[in-house]
């Protein structure tokens, strides 16, 4: 019997027992995807400054996101707000991927571990995984990189734009609560800048599923003084500005 923990049991079957498209849905949505970690009331927000239409909404327990289309300068694009947590992220993003979508650019906060001023934007090349969920779509290992070829092309458009941004490695936990000095310190020598809990594992379901995947952050509280840790304003301010520069991203690409 196998005595290692069952998490690094990778099965590279592609197939489950439940398929993301289990339920046969009708829909068909637009292959770029803007995936936002922000609230409905930002979406909302967002959608009344731009042509768009609901072309479907995912249903589960307890969130139930409507599947938007949104049209910018004759380019159109799927977007989705995007639930807390990997678990939940990965199942939606699956379950985006098997009705149309191809390429997932994610928008959203971490905090910052490294003397980061809130709301700068960053850009992952790597993500440490200190979280379940990716171990169930690669072999078991500390990093997920993301694809070089891709990010590139995320560069072209964030320079085209002429923002500035920072970038390298962001560390990815399911333990919110537990993210402990010790803890800190290890992810900080590991390379880590920043810390939120659904890249490393959106990442690896992205590679499994062979579609092109990247991730911008933008600095919300503040681990980098561990004694005297400051929520400050939980980067709110960059929630709509997250929302107008991945779509303006996502049109170039």
């Amino acid at each position: 019997m196998n005595k290692q923990p069952f998490i690094l049991d990778f099965d590279e079957n592609p197939h489950a027992v439940i398929e993301p498209n289990h339920d046969q849905e009708p829909f068909h949505f637009h292959s770029r995807l803007l995936y936002a970690f922000v609230s409905e009331k930002e979406i909302n927000a967002f959608l009344d400054k731009h042509l768009h239409r609901t072309l479907g909404e995912f249903e589960s327990v307890s969130f139930n996101p409507k599947i938007y289309e949104v049209q910018i300068d004759n380019e159109f694009f799927t977007l989705c707000q995007a639930p807390l947590g990997a678990p939940a992220a990965v199942q939606l993003l699956e379950w985006l991927i098997t009705y149309g979508v191809e390429t997932a650019l994610t928008i959203g906060t971490a905090g910052a571990l490294n003397d980061l001023p809130e709301n700068e934007m960053f850009l992952v090349k790597r993500a440490i995984r200190d979280e379940g969920t990716s171990f169930h779509y690669m072999d078991p290992g500390q990093f997920v990189d993301l694809d070089r070829d891709f990010l590139k092309q995320v560069e072209k458009a964030l320079s085209e734009l002429n923002l500035d941004y920072d970038e390298g490695t962001t560390w990815t936990t399911d333990g919110f609560f537990r993210e402990t000095p010790k803890k800190v310190a290890q992810f900080k020598q590991l390379g880590a800048a920043t810390v939120e809990m659904e890249c490393a594992a959106l990442a690896a379901c992205a590679q499994f599923r062979d579609v092109d995947f990247a991730q911008i952050l933008f600095t919300a509280d503040t681990l980098a003084d561990m004694e005297n840790y400051d929520e400050r304003d939980w980067g709110s301010e960059s929630h709509s500005a997250g929302l107008e520069i991945g779509s303006k991203v996502l049109t170039q690409l």
